[in-house]
Formats: C-alpha cells, sequence, structure tokens
C-alpha cells in the first residue's frame, strides 16, 4: 500500500446546536481531538498467569484560536455557556471529507495577551462520552 498523508484544512470547526452553531473555523488556528488512555493494574493469579487490567479512554478537543472580540462570538457563547455540554463538529480537511462530531462541556475562553500582538486563545474542553469519526464523504 502506498503512503498516505494529511495536510490540516481547509476544513471547519462549529460548536453548539444544529441550525444555531457557533463556526469557530475562520479563527482556528490549530485544533485537535485528542484521546488518553488509563489502564488499571493486571491481576496476578497463583498459576503465575495474568490477567490484564481493564482499559478505559477519556476524549478531549483542543484548538488554538485567533481571539475576536465580536458581539455573539467565541466569549460571548463560551462565558455564557460555561459549564453546558454542546455538540461540535471538526473537518480536518474537506478535501479529505471526515468529520470527528460528538458533545464537550464548554469552559470560558482566556481573554488577552500580548501588547500589539494578535492575540490567541488555547483551549482544551472535554469530550463526553466518545467522539464519532464520520465516513469518508
Amino acid at each position: 500500500m502506498p503512503v498516505k498523508s494529511q495536510t490540516m484544512g481547509p476544513g471547519t470547526l462549529t460548536i453548539g446546536e444544529v441550525g444555531t452553531p457557533l463556526d469557530l473555523t475562520a479563527q482556528v488556528k490549530a485544533c485537535k481531538v485528542t484521546p488518553s488512555a488509563e489502564s488499571e493494574d493486571a491481576v496476578r493469579t497463583l498459576s503465575g498467569e495474568s490477567l490484564a487490567g481493564q482499559r478505559t479512554y477519556t476524549w478531549a478537543l483542543s484548538a488554538t484560536l485567533i481571539q475576536d472580540l465580536t458581539e455573539e462570538g467565541m466569549f460571548d457563547y463560551t462565558w455564557g455557556n460555561a459549564g453546558t455540554q454542546v455538540p461540535f463538529q471538526f473537518t480536518p480537511s474537506t478535501a479529505a471529507g471526515r468529520t470527528v462530531s460528538g458533545t464537550v462541556i464548554v469552559d470560558p475562553l482566556e481573554l488577552g495577551g500580548d501588547v500589539d500582538a494578535k492575540n490567541t486563545t488555547e483551549f482544551e474542553w472535554v469530550i463526553v462520552g466518545e467522539p464519532v469519526l464520520g465516513t469518508d464523504l
């Protein structure tokens, strides 16, 4: 099989209810969905064998956004919806045609940064349950 690769973008990132999502696409500098694994210790038995510990996964959506103070934008949305669960949809590349979707818990975004700079905000939100990796379009 030949080597295959993907370049990030152009893509999309939206959060919020279908029909009225907040489109963050134009502000995204970086974005990813990250799994984390935790494993219980193996259980050893008298026979010398061991039973593997249970493995669980948690997921997070993280991004770096270029700050935008537009009313009804990223700060109004995240500060007004702090702690709520909302759907998200992330498409790393519209050319590749695969989308990751799920539900995140919104935390308010930090605001501000360096003087005379285009400030960015980094966040990492917990994904509730397991995200869904869509099929090729």
